[in-house]
């Protein structure tokens, strides 16, 4: 990682109508007292700019009589001290670097992220687009009275002129009103913007509150703001309502919305703006991400700011990407404790090993697979196997929770050492002489080769591994099969459930996939792993006991990655 270039005073925007841009200026009062003058003496002689600049106004004028809601009491005060601040100064947050950018563009340019196109924003509606969010989010220590659960139906008085279904848009407006669609909010919940934020790893669901009645003030106010809006804008705030609420993870990202708002209401005047007019939502998200690692830097220790003085920058890049890597370890390992301190507590045995079956099951399964009895032959490093070891009889001795230290080397191991079914007769190939001719390639005076497979003599599947990587380079000789690629070569029950149990559940395509790969080791083996897996089949003697996605689910959690 490099050092951060500066941020940038000018706006990387394409242009928007000069007309629109002044009036605009005019209107924020950034103009000097000439440049004040001139459109002034142009608004008396020109119809068309003082329309212009009437339609303008009156967008500006929703902006004042936005809501400042109530604090969410279980959510926002606990959220605000924990989000960083960013420093007036490394935002350069000067009356200069305060100027609007228009949404001329939105027209023309669609989103760089992998979602379905945006409707165009209307040129004239950059601030009438932020008006559920430049003052509601600036008061947003109250973003947790937006969440979904926080209100009862509102008075009736209000619902005779918005389609029913547009209530609970209108509600969650000022939160909507600063997503793009919800393509940008998932980005937003990723690891490298919000989604590690404790709010959001720890409390997974929406907070309830106690049900009060929205104010009829409060709602005709959003609803103005909204009916306000283009046409084009209404339509993708309402699909973005309908995709939230059909989401399965609806609350997770409810969070992220909340969290991002409360963020953006702390970001000096200058770059919240900047941020919340950026013409696509890849440069919203670019600004998000630039802004974050300035936080993140400014947020350091003197102790550890002061050792990156006096460095040259790849020495800053690889120091900084320590320290980044360790606190990401410090993260996943308290919202793994955090997700599973309910069953450390009552000191519940985990599945696969809560049944005395299973557990031999998987225990005999690693014992054949890696030789887990025998030092010398097991296919782990020293320090693998010392690991696993001490999982194992910790397990055995206490019989409680932790078994699942345990399941997390079982499956942590067997998907860092890759496996391969042995060929139904013979031995599989572990030693040159199995190579035929083929063999002198790898004489001690050969150098490379030789020294590449020497420690690997012995071991299957890795010699043979070694030899299929070197074979491109092994010119005008020809190898034996290094390993069984096709059903006929495989030992039972693994030729069974190839030709029985992962043949029924395959695809056309996924059937012609695979039989084209036969005869081709270690590709066939390799997919049909894959294959197994994505169809939550287990292959014997290839994979631990049970379905796949339980395994994955109850040991593969990340906070980075969403669980399946």
């Amino acid at each position: 990682m490099t050092d951060l270039p500066p941020m940038p005073d000018e706006d990387t925007a394409l242009p928007a109508d000069p007309l629109e841009a002044e009036l605009v200026a005019y209107l924020d009062g950034e103009l000097d007292p000439d440049a004040a003058r001139r459109v002034e003496d142009r608004l008396a002689t020109d119809p068309e700019a003082r329309a212009k600049a009437a339609s303008l106004k009156k967008t500006f004028d929703l902006l004042d009589y936005l809501p400042k809601p109530e604090p969410s009491p279980t959510f926002a005060t606990r959220t605000l001290d924990r989000l960083p601040a960013l420093s007036a100064t490394s935002a350069h947050a000067s009356a200069s670097s305060s100027r609007p950018v228009l949404l001329a563009t939105r027209n023309t340019r669609q989103s760089q992220l992998q979602a379905p196109p945006v409707p165009a924003v209307a040129p004239t509606s950059w601030k009438l687009w932020a008006a559920g969010i430049l003052v509601a989010v600036s008061a947003c220590a109250a973003a947790g009275y937006f969440a979904s659960a926080a209100f009862s139906p509102h008075t009736k008085d209000t619902t005779d002129e918005l389609m029913l279904a547009d209530h609970r848009v209108v509600e969650n407006l000022p939160l909507y009103a600063a997503a793009d669609d919800i393509d940008f909010v998932r980005e937003l919940g990723k690891f490298e913007f919000f989604g590690e934020e404790p709010t959001v790893v720890f409390t997974m669901k929406v907070p309830t509150v106690e049900p009060r009645e929205l104010a009829t003030a409060t709602f005709e106010t959003l609803k103005e703001s909204f009916k306000a809006m283009p046409h084009a804008r209404q339509h993708a705030v309402r699909e973005l309502d309908r995709q939230l609420h059909a989401d399965k993870d609806h609350d997770r990202l409810m969070r992220v919305l909340e969290v991002y708002a409360i963020w953006v209401s702390q970001l000096p005047d200058a770059k919240r703006k900047d941020l919340l007019t950026a013409t696509t939502a890849s440069r919203r998200l670019d600004e998000v991400r630039d802004l974050r690692e300035r936080q993140w830097r400014e947020g350091l220790p003197a102790t550890q700011r002061a050792q990156l003085d006096g460095m040259s920058a790849e020495e800053k890049g690889k120091l900084i990407g320590q320290w980044k890597a360790d606190e990401l370890a410090r993260r996943e390992d308290w919202a793994e404790f955090r997700r599973l301190a309910p069953d450390m507590v009552e000191n519940r045995i985990p599945w696969p090993f809560d049944d005395a079956t299973r557990r031999k099951e998987i225990i005999e399964f690693m014992r054949v697979a890696y030789r887990t009895d025998d030092a010398k032959k097991c296919r782990f490093t020293q320090e693998d196997y010392t690991r696993y070891q001490t999982a194992i009889t910790a397990a055995e001795r206490a019989n409680g929770w932790s078994w699942y230290a345990y399941g997390k080397q079982v499956h942590e191991l067997s998907r860092k050492y890759e496996l391969f079914p042995e060929p139904a007769t013979g031995d599989p190939v572990t030693t040159y002489a199995q190579l035929g001719a083929a063999g002198k390639f790898f004489d001690k005076e050969k150098g490379p080769a030789y020294k590449a497979t020497a420690d690997k003599v012995g071991k299957w599947p890795e010699f043979a591994l070694v030899v299929h990587g070197i074979s491109p380079f092994m010119k005008g000789e020809r190898l034996p099969p290094l390993g069984p690629a096709k059903p006929g070569d495989f030992k039972e029950p693994l030729r069974l459930f190839v030709t029985r149990d992962l043949s029924a559940k395959l695809g056309t395509t996924e059937k012609a996939v695979l039989q084209g790969l036969e005869g081709r080791w270690p590709d066939y083996p390799r997919e049909l792993v894959r294959l197994a897996g994505q169809h939550n089949l287990t292959a014997p003697g290839l994979m631990p006991p049970g379905p796949p996605h339980d395994w994955k689910t109850i040991y593969g959690f990340s906070p980075r990655f969403p669980r399946p």
